[in-house]
């Protein structure tokens, strides 16, 4: 699932494995406090404790997580869980203050959604805080029915991960969730 992101070009998603603990450690070590508690509406502390950052890394059929890197440097983390057995899961998603705003945050959700559908997950549910603007954002291109439902200062949005529609179409060339991901201006794939 290598992708380059559409700003840049330089930076690359992967599926994020055990082995990158470290990375991911020092990836929300040195969030802004904001960028931290908008991802996680609280902060994980100066050094987030090896159980926080082990349950950013799970594997199984009922969660995954990618990993954003811009060289060595990891720069974005995204995760999907499926709470309970149903057809939805949660996603959260954050990226490091100096490369937010560069498209990296989408092609995260992108490769998300990809591994949700290929997971048969039909639907994800995006909570976050009411003033999260990107987030927000983001709902709109890629689900602009979605309704968010407020509750005091959080929204939680519900959206299809495009599921429905794959089965609805034959892919050839290739099996689901098999190949690499290019995004388009604008976070989506080609």
């Amino acid at each position: 699932m290598s992708t380059a992101t559409p700003s840049t070009g330089t930076t690359w998603i992967r599926p994020a494995t055990e082995a990158d603990h470290g990375a991911v450690t020092t990836l929300l070590a040195d969030l802004s406090p904001e960028s931290a508690y908008r991802r996680f509406q609280a902060s994980p502390g100066p050094v987030p404790p090896p159980s926080v950052v082990a349950a950013l890394l799970p594997r199984g059929p009922d969660a995954g997580a990618v990993i954003a890197y811009d060289g060595a440097t990891v720069v974005g983390h995204g995760i999907w869980r499926r709470p309970a057995a149903g057809a939805a899961a949660e996603i959260g998603l954050v990226v490091a203050d100096d490369h937010q705003g560069q498209g990296i945050g989408s092609a995260m959700a992108q490769a998300l959604l990809t591994d949700l559908a290929s997971h048969e997950v039909e639907q994800v549910e995006v909570f976050t805080t009411a003033t999260n603007d990107a987030v927000a954002h983001m709902v709109a291109r890629y689900a602009p029915d979605a309704t968010p439902e407020r509750d005091g200062p959080t929204v939680t949005y519900a959206l299809p991960t495009g599921l429905a529609s794959r089965r609805a179409r034959p892919v050839r060339g290739r099996a689901r969730g098999t190949g690499s991901c290019r995004p388009r201006r604008g976070g989506s794939c080609a």
